[in-house]
């Protein structure tokens, strides 16, 4: 038995469960804990989680932050296991890949929302538990891409989510391939996803999976030019999203009554294609939008568009501070998004929808965009620069935040679902 131990790791999700059961295996035990510190814990290994996720978080992190060095066998436990039918402890020591109390599940059932039962009927019901926009089939096969038998109509389920791997089975997956599943449950104590997953392990592991393309992602908090070279040679991504916060422009924005709030759900997207002098830019709520254009006749013009709490935008000529057109009115959609599109030929032309809002004459002649720039926080005078990003790399998009402590993980719960999501570590490439 000693030598099987050492071979093996327990692994368990504990929030405020009694542990005693858990000493005669402390010394291949590591806790993961999210709820109040306990005496018994100085007896074992322990790590410090937020309480998200339920216990999928507590697995799909031990793996992926020990993918490289695996024990030949892991055991996950929760806290708590006498609610659960499970096989003897020792059992778990066994040589097989999968082992776990096993009940039958129709993969049917799998394709009907959750019919939630006690007390996650009532989480259900009053909020507490964030629903899923999918069913567990399509979460497991659109999202997840599992290539599942469909010859199969019948599959395992281990109730409780108590079971045993070997490291040849999750090493059969890739890293990237468990962040993506735990994207899903990184920002919340009860997700969805978490149910769909302890009806779900067995059909994870004992699948094969569809190879996603990769974006990878980096928050700058230096200007581009400095690093952008590193990034022009990272060549694993289909697409590269730099994030970047952006600072409200507080003396026009006062002396023009635009006024900025802050918000930690703030995003600003700007297309950096520019074609054929057009382009695009999505603001949330809450927001301010800053951006200069520069033309290569020297005109410089600020576009100020105002957002949740703001009735007001403005055009003005930055060269010389002067107020060319205001529009006041609010412009949110239902979704609370402030959708622009903008045409510049001969004039200056800013659509929202279908409808045109700013339309201004003879204010230069035709002339080609030199730059287009966004206010960022890097000094008080600067703005982001998209010239070098746009001309040779449109693998690249610039996405603006509120901060980089913004949670950017609940962007890719609802985008580029396609695709696996990593963040760039630029030390990597250094």
């Amino acid at each position: 038995m000693q030598n099987i131990k050492k071979k093996v790791q327990i692994v368990v999700a504990r929030y405020d469960e009694d542990i005693k059961w858990l000493l005669p295996y402390k010394d291949i035990v590591i806790i993961y804990n999210k709820g109040e510190y306990n005496y018994l814990l100085n007896n074992f290994n322990i790590i410090k989680l937020k309480n998200y996720g339920r216990e999928s978080h507590t697995y799909l992190y031990h793996i992926i932050n020990n993918y490289d060095n695996l024990t030949e066998k892991i055991i996950f436990f929760q806290g708590k296991i006498d609610d659960h039918k499970i096989l003897d402890i020792e059992d778990y020591f066994g040589n097989n890949d999968f082992i776990g109390k096993f009940n039958k599940i129709n993969i049917d059932t799998l394709k009907d929302n959750i019919n939630h039962f006690g007390k996650w009927k009532n989480d259900y019901k009053n909020g507490n538990m964030k629903i899923s926009s999918y069913t567990p089939y399509e979460w497991l096969t659109k999202i997840i891409g599992i290539d599942l038998d469909l010859n199969l109509p019948i599959s395992k389920v281990v109730w409780g989510a108590n079971f045993s791997l070997s490291r040849e089975i999750i090493l059969s997956k890739p890293k990237i391939f468990y962040e993506n599943i735990l994207r899903y449950l990184d920002y919340h104590i009860n997700p969805e996803e978490g149910h769909f997953l302890e009806r779900t392990w067995y059909l994870i592991f004992k699948n094969n999976f569809i190879v996603k393309k990769r974006i990878g992602y980096i928050y700058l908090n230096s200007e581009f030019n400095k690093i952008k070279d590193i990034l022009f040679k990272i060549d694993k991504y289909e697409e590269i999203h730099i994030w970047k916060s952006i600072i409200s422009n507080y003396e026009i924005g006062y002396n023009e009554k635009i006024y900025y709030t802050p918000d930690n759900n703030k995003y600003l997207i700007i297309s950096p294609k520019i074609i054929s002098n057009s382009f695009n830019i999505s603001i949330k709520a809450k927001n301010d939008a800053h951006i200069l254009i520069e033309f290569n006749d020297n005109n410089i013009y600020e576009i100020v568009l105002g957002g949740w709490n703001n009735t007001r935008s403005v055009i003005r000529d930055y060269v010389n501070n002067k107020i060319i057109i205001a529009y006041e009115k609010q412009t949110l959609d239902a979704n609370n998004f402030i959708n622009f599109n903008f045409i510049i030929q001969d004039k200056i032309k800013i659509y929202e929808k279908e409808n045109l809002i700013f339309d201004i004459n003879n204010i230069f002649e035709i002339s080609n965009i030199k730059n287009i720039k966004i206010k960022s926080n890097f000094k008080s005078d600067a703005f982001w620069n998209y010239d070098n990003v746009t001309e040779n790399y449109e693998k690249f998009k610039i996405f603006l935040c509120n901060s980089e402590y913004d949670n950017i993980n609940i962007f890719y719960q609802n985008n580029y679902l396609d695709y696996y999501i990593e963040k760039i570590n630029i030390l990597e490439y250094l």
